[in-house]
């Protein structure tokens, strides 16, 4: 059908350029130089037309219309380094797409890898933190052990230094009692010597050596008691 088509518009194109002079000749100068026409809207046929005409018929065009056979190859050439490239641009941006899901995969296990280590660094810092604050509470602890320590240690250095004046207040009063007692003890022996002598004298002349040595021993053994009471 397309080749009925284009045989009738270039038969039909063939007697109108001859009978015509130069209105039409100048109508059709204008086609061939690429502007447009009423005879060409009426009787031209379409770009897939063109794009679709057999090789023969190219060639027949080529000698009848040399311009419009060149045009058409033109057109023709022009389509094909179109497609090609489109087909180059095309394969140009599946690389593309392939290259950025690539790296779309890189930096997802990247971004999974990371996410990784950001949990593992809060769980470490979560256990620092705990951590640091056990150690705070154990200085608090601490602290409040040695201030407890420091007062009793202040306590019983208060107290030490208390004991041993009491001790050496009680110590001191015993002696000066003990020494006071003492002239007590060795004057009994005396005046017990002194009334035996006496009344040796009155009644026995012989006993009072006998009680002079009695005197003596009972006042060395006062004596001798006094010192182990010391």
């Amino acid at each position: 059908m397309r080749s009925l088509s284009l045989d009738a518009a270039f038969f039909e194109g063939l007697p109108f350029q001859g009978g015509i002079g130069g209105g039409a000749g100048h109508k059709r100068s204008g086609s061939m130089d690429g502007e447009s026409s009423l005879f060409e809207g009426e009787s031209a046929p379409p770009d897939y037309a063109k794009k679709a005409m057999p090789a023969d018929r190219l060639a027949e065009l080529s000698l009848l219309d040399p311009k419009r056979a060149k045009r058409i190859l033109a057109n023709r050439q022009s389509a094909a380094r179109s497609k090609e490239r489109k087909i180059k641009y095309t394969s140009e941006l599946e690389k593309k797409v392939q290259t950025l899901q690539t790296e779309a995969t890189t930096l997802s296990t990247q971004l999974t890898l990371l996410q990784r280590d950001t949990s593992g660094l809060t769980a470490e810092n979560r256990e620092l933190k705990l951590r640091l604050q056990s150690m705070e509470e154990q200085a608090k602890l601490r602290d409040a052990l040695n201030d407890a320590l420091r007062e009793e240690v202040q306590r019983l250095k208060i107290a030490a230094g208390q004991v041993p004046n009491m001790n050496g207040n009680s110590f001191n009063g015993g002696m000066q009692h003990q020494q006071q007692q003492m002239p007590t003890y060795f004057s009994q022996p005396q005046q017990m010597h002194y009334l035996g002598g006496h009344q040796g004298r009155h009644h026995h002349p012989n006993n009072s050596h006998s009680s002079l040595n009695g005197g003596q021993s009972m006042s060395g053994q006062t004596l001798n008691d006094s010192m182990d009471f010391m």
